[in-house]
């Protein structure tokens, strides 16, 4: 009987350590829920800030890509886009203003799931809507909002955590200070227990896949193994900004970093290993390298969306660390003092019914099986997304090549360009109708500079293969010129000026047209079609 007492026990603490160990891995600090909660509406709103800023080309019927296009270009995905409902300027605004309204919702906490879900609907339309704008950041995200659906996003610093708590609301209970402060920390510490549940292991998962599958068609190359894939990255002018206009002078610092990141990428699977102090010091390294790419190179919402995928992945300690800080500025500050307090929770009334507790029983564990079946399919999407298997159907239903993340790999371009659209007024001026000023007759100072921006980028690359969107493009740029300036146009000429990359030597850029024609005639193409490459930050789109 002692035999199986004693072996009973030491199976518990087996399992005990086992269960620890798993949520420690797997588990995701509630806070950290909250904070990619924030992030993730920060990044839509800013998404929609910058798409709106180009709301007519390339969202109505007035612009460069018509919904009559759209269908023919991509009919499978044109066809479920609430944006494509209608062509007109004011319902694009409303339905802009719409997902405005549900990232404010989702950054505040209020109704999460619901808004989660909406947000996720709001962005696969717009996105349907114009896919000769999307990169691999585009679909990142959407597929962040799709898992997010499934994650407790509002149990902390969201109007939801408050509106369901009527722990504090109960103006009959008195009882002292001392109390109060002792419950408060005994609910905090149970408040802030890591929440560990298929949807957060299927999480974390799938970003450590993401990352991997980037590092496996890195592999391929030459120049991330030979340490020179930064030296190229960063001579593409027309995405270098900032620090890293400087860091082209270092190239030892570089090839340190092509080593550093690409280390990160492979060893990714490491974040599902470590835990606390390792782990964190490993995300400080990772978040401290997409910083870097924030502040080196023009690709869109990588960074951020980089950044927002990595925050689940903090432990407690962080959280710890900064609860207390946030609690130390807000006791210095008169305004803040006892803000905690003085915020108003539900009262534990319901307009509704009370749900029976079987009914609740039965809803957790819905969510449960839910939870359990996304972290079966994330599993074997990832083993598919690798390739390392090909007998089960849906994984065979993967096409790797659709889903990887490829920025820079297998390797950086060795080239990169810039676009001119130059166009003839009857008035002989000629301008600039990217930029709507006077043509510039020499190369530009930064390319970075030359197109407007990475959807720009993105959609000109289209404009450059494609016959009938190179027709299109110019037809709304012979229309928009002669709104905008007032004079008729007579000519749109569209050239690509192409300029290689080489560590040993200058090299000179070489033009051609990708498109030239008569504003009253119909479209000429350019027979000199020879495509550059595509851009590095173009793949993943979602056709």
């Amino acid at each position: 009987m002692n035999d199986d007492n004693a072996h009973a026990s030491r199976a518990a603490r087996v399992r005990d350590r086992t269960r620890v160990a798993l949520e420690r891995r797997l588990g995701i600090d509630p806070r950290a829920l909250a904070a990619f909660r924030i992030a993730l509406a920060l990044v839509l709103l800013f998404d929609l800030v910058h798409r709106a800023s180009d709301l007519v080309v390339f969202y109505t019927d007035d612009g460069a890509f018509p919904r009559e296009l759209l269908f023919e270009y991509s009919a499978s995905t044109g066809r479920y886009s609430l944006h494509a409902l209608s062509g007109a300027a004011w319902v694009q605004a409303l339905l802009f203003l719409t997902a405005g309204v549900l990232a404010f919702s989702l950054l505040v906490g209020y109704r999460t799931r619901l808004v989660t879900v909406l947000s996720m609907v709001m962005l696969a339309s717009v996105q349907f809507r114009n896919p000769l704008v999307l990169n691999g950041a585009d679909r990142f995200l959407w597929e962040l909002l799709v898992l997010a659906v499934f994650l407790p996003l509002g149990t902390r610093w969201a109007i939801d955590a408050r509106r369901t708590d009527g722990s504090d609301g109960d103006e009959d209970r008195t009882e002292t200070k001392t109390e109060r402060t002792a419950d408060r920390s005994a609910g905090d510490r149970n408040e802030n227990r890591r929440i560990a549940i298929p949807a957060t292991a299927a999480y974390l998962v799938y970003v450590v896949g993401f990352f991997l599958s980037n590092a496996q068609i890195k592999l391929r190359g030459d120049r991330w193994t030979g340490g020179e894939a930064l030296q190229y990255a960063l001579r593409q002018d027309d995405v270098t900004i900032l620090l890293g206009n400087h860091l082209q002078n270092y190239p030892l610092f570089l090839e340190v970093g092509t080593y550093g990141w690409f280390g990160l990428v492979l060893c990714s699977p490491l974040l599902l290993v470590f835990a606390d102090r390792l782990r964190l010091a490993y995300l400080v390294l990772f978040l401290g390298a997409v910083a870097g790419m924030a502040v080196s190179m023009a690709v869109g919402l990588f960074p951020f969306v980089l950044a927002t995928a990595l925050l689940p992945f903090l432990p407690p300690r962080v959280w710890d660390a900064l609860e207390r800080i946030g609690s130390s500025v807000a006791r210095s500050v008169p305004a803040f003092a006892n803000l905690h307090e003085r915020i108003p929770r539900g009262n534990g009334r319901r307009v509704l019914p009370e749900i029976p507790e079987s009914i609740r029983h039965r809803h957790r564990q819905l969510w449960a099986v839910i939870g359990g079946c996304v972290l079966i399919f994330i599993v074997l999407w990832v083993v598919g997304l690798l390739g390392f298997a090909d007998t089960f159907e849906p994984v065979d239903s993967v096409n790797p090549e659709e889903n990887r993340w490829g920025m820079y790999a297998p390797d950086p371009s060795e080239s990169y360009g810039w676009y001119v659209v130059a166009v003839d007024l009857e008035n002989d001026e000629r301008v600039d109708a990217l930029h709507r000023s006077e043509l510039r007759t020499t190369p530009p100072s930064d390319a970075a500079e030359a197109i407007p921006s990475f959807r720009w980028r993105q959609y000109l690359y289209e404009v450059r293969t494609n016959d009938e969107i190179a027709a299109q493009f110019t037809e709304y740029v012979c229309q928009s010129a002669e709104a905008h300036y007032e004079a008729p146009a007579t000519q749109v000429n569209v050239t690509y000026v192409q300029q290689s990359i080489s560590l040993e030597e200058e090299t000179e850029p070489y033009e051609f047209d990708v498109t030239d024609r008569s504003c009253s005639d119909s479209p000429r193409v350019a027979t000199d079609r020879s495509p550059p490459e595509r851009p590095a930050t173009a793949t993943g789109t979602l056709n």
